[in-house]
C-alpha cells in the first residue's frame, strides 16, 4: 500500500513538471516574430475573396494588399461596403472603390490592427444571377407566356 502511494505521487508530480502546455504559445498573441525576424499579425479575411481564411500579415498593411494576400476580391464584390470589425468589436466601414479610383489620402488610411476580421460581401444582384435560381425562373415564366400566347393566337 505504502509503494502505490509513492508511485501515485511520483506520477502527479511528474504531471505538473512535464505539463506540456506550459510551453506553449497562446493564439491570442497581437504580433508573432517569425524566424526571419518579421513582425507579423493574425487578420481574417471572410466573404466573396477567392481565398477567404486567416492570414499572419506584416504590421502597416494596406487594404488592398490585404485583398491580394487572400487571392484578391472576385467579380461582384461590394467594394463600397468594406466592414473591418476589431477585436474590441468596434466596426469601420470602407469604401475600397473610392481608395481604388482616388488613391489613398489621410482619410482613406484605414488601420489593420492585429486579429480584425476584414468582411467582402456580394453585391445582391451579383447573389442573385450566381447563387440562385432566379434567372431560370424568370425564363420559365417567360417561356410560358410565350406558349401560352402562341396557343391563344392558333385558336
Amino acid at each position: 500500500m505504502f509503494n502505490i502511494n509513492k508511485i501515485i505521487i511520483f506520477i502527479f508530480i511528474s504531471l505538473i513538471y512535464l505539463n506540456p502546455t506550459q510551453n506553449m504559445q497562446s493564439s491570442d498573441q497581437s504580433y508573432i516574430t517569425g524566424d526571419d525576424g518579421v513582425i507579423r499579425m493574425p487578420v481574417n479575411i471572410l466573404g466573396h475573396v477567392k481565398y477567404p481564411g486567416t492570414y499572419l500579415v506584416y504590421d502597416r498593411i494596406d487594404i488592398l494588399s490585404l485583398f491580394s494576400t487572400a487571392g484578391g476580391y472576385l467579380k461582384g464584390s461590394d467594394l463600397k461596403n468594406i466592414k473591418i470589425i476589431h477585436k474590441d468589436g468596434k466596426k469601420t466601414n470602407v469604401n475600397v472603390q473610392k481608395i481604388i479610383k482616388n488613391g489613398f489620402d489621410q482619410d482613406g488610411v484605414y488601420s489593420i490592427k492585429p486579429h480584425d476580421t476584414i468582411i467582402i460581401e456580394q453585391k445582391v444582384m451579383s447573389r442573385l444571377f450566381t447563387s440562385s435560381s432566379l434567372p431560370a425562373i424568370i425564363l420559365g415564366i417567360l417561356n410560358i407566356a410565350l406558349t401560352l400566347e402562341r396557343t391563344s393566337d392558333s385558336n
